[in-house]
This record gives structure tokens, C-alpha cells and sequence, in this order.
């Protein structure tokens, strides 16, 4: 009985608190891009509720930010706060990449934990905890004009969260705790994403990518003559 509370309980929580995270990234990234209140209001609730939004659809259930009475005003009142406290929230502008990790690791738990709940497969699971941790802030990106962060080119984003969801995935098959996979995903997708962006980490631009070809070999000439075909090689 005590697992089971925890099984609901625990993922409500973690996904107020992506909402919460999320909702800062988005206005965040409002203020840096000179928005206007009514634009950093709105990409506060993209950023909070966009990837939860997403993920319900991709599991064929009604989204919670709509059936609860919970989430939006968390992603409403996160956006107010935000508004209020400027020019106090610009400070936190240097802390970007940090709510953005954050947001991503919390996503990408609750995706892929919600997922594996309604029964799909360890696969399918850890790439709806992908696309629920990346789809807030692609929808922040296109609604302030931007090209979505994740196709880069730039520090690794799409992969952490991969990372992340799928170490989440593997610790709970495995039957660990579930605090045991929050905090094992969380250091793997936070870790990942700021090493990424500290260190400069990124995937090769697609034109700047060479396949290498295999070694020429002897061509050979075919010669029609008649009805028939022969092979004639190459002189040397």
C-alpha cells in the first residue's frame, strides 16, 4: 500500500514542479527576447504546460493541464511572478541553461514514467519522455520567432533528454525505487545538458558530415554485341 501511494503521489509532484521550471524557462526566455507582457504570460504557459500537453495526446488521454485544476494556475501564477519581479528576473538570465536542464530532466521522468503506466514499451516510453521534455521549448522557440533549439546547431539537447528518459526507463525495469530512477535520470540529463553547454559538446552540422566511401574497384565495361553481352576488363 505505501508503493502505491507513492506511485501517484510522486509524479503529481514532479510534474507541478516541471510545470513550475518549465513556466520560468519560458518566461526567461520572453524577457531576453523583449516580449511583451501578454508574450512573456504566454510562453510561461508554453514553456510549463506545452510538453505535458503533448505527451497526454501521444498517450491518447485527455491533457491533465485541462481536466485539473492544478496546472495552470501554476503555470499562470509562475508567469506573473516573473512579470512582477522584473528587473529582479533578468538576474536570473544567466541561469537559463540551468531551468532549462532542470525542465528537461523533470519532463523527460514524468513522460517517460506516464508511459510506461499506461503500458507501452521501454522504447516507446523513454521517446515520449524525449518528445514531452523538448516540446515546451520548441513551442517557446517557434512562438517568438526562433528556429526550435533541439535541430541546432549547438550544445547537446534532444540527447540528454534522450539520456535521461532512457536511464529512467532502465532503473525502473530494473524494479529500483522510484527515487532511485528520479535522481539517477535527473544526474544523467541535468549532468549531461550543462556539460554540454560548458564545455561546448554539440552534434556535427548534417553538411559538414562525410560518409566514407568504399575503394574503387576495376570497372568493368560490358560490350553488346549481337543478342549476347560479354565482359570485356579493362586494358592495362
Amino acid at each position: 500500500m505505501p508503493l502505491a501511494v507513492e506511485t501517484v503521489t510522486l509524479p503529481l509532484g514532479l510534474d507541478l514542479a516541471a510545470v513550475a521550471v518549465g513556466a520560468i524557462f519560458g518566461a526567461l526566455v520572453a524577457l531576453r527576447r523583449d516580449l511583451d507582457l501578454t508574450g512573456t504570460i504566454g510562453l510561461a504557459v508554453c514553456g510549463g504546460l506545452g510538453g505535458g500537453v503533448v505527451r497526454d495526446l501521444l498517450l491518447n488521454q485527455m491533457p491533465v493541464a485541462l481536466t485539473s485544476g492544478s496546472y495552470l494556475p501554476v503555470a499562470l501564477g509562475t508567469g506573473v511572478v516573473m512579470l512582477v519581479a522584473h528587473p529582479q528576473a533578468q538576474r536570473l538570465d544567466d541561469l537559463l541553461d540551468v531551468f532549462d536542464a532542470v525542465a528537461l530532466g523533470l519532463f523527460a521522468i514524468v513522460g517517460a514514467s506516464k508511459a510506461l503506466d499506461a503500458g507501452l514499451g521501454s522504447v516507446s516510453a523513454a521517446a515520449v519522455g524525449v518528445v514531452a521534455a523538448t516540446a515546451g521549448g520548441v513551442l517557446c522557440d517557434l512562438l517568438s520567432g526562433q528556429r526550435p533549439y533541439i535541430f541546432g546547431p549547438g550544445p547537446i539537447y534532444g540527447l540528454a533528454a534522450a539520456a535521461g528518459s532512457a536511464a529512467y526507463v532502465v532503473v525502473e525495469r530494473l524494479g529500483a525505487s522510484i527515487p532511485i530512477g528520479i535522481a539517477v535520470s535527473l544526474v544523467v540529463t541535468v549532468g549531461l545538458r550543462l556539460l554540454a553547454v560548458h564545455r561546448g559538446l554539440s552534434t556535427p552540422v548534417a553538411t559538414e558530415t562525410r560518409i566514407p566511401r568504399p575503394p574503387e574497384r576495376a570497372a568493368w565495361r560490358l560490350s553488346v554485341r549481337g543478342r549476347g553481352r560479354e565482359r570485356t576488363p579493362p586494358r592495362r
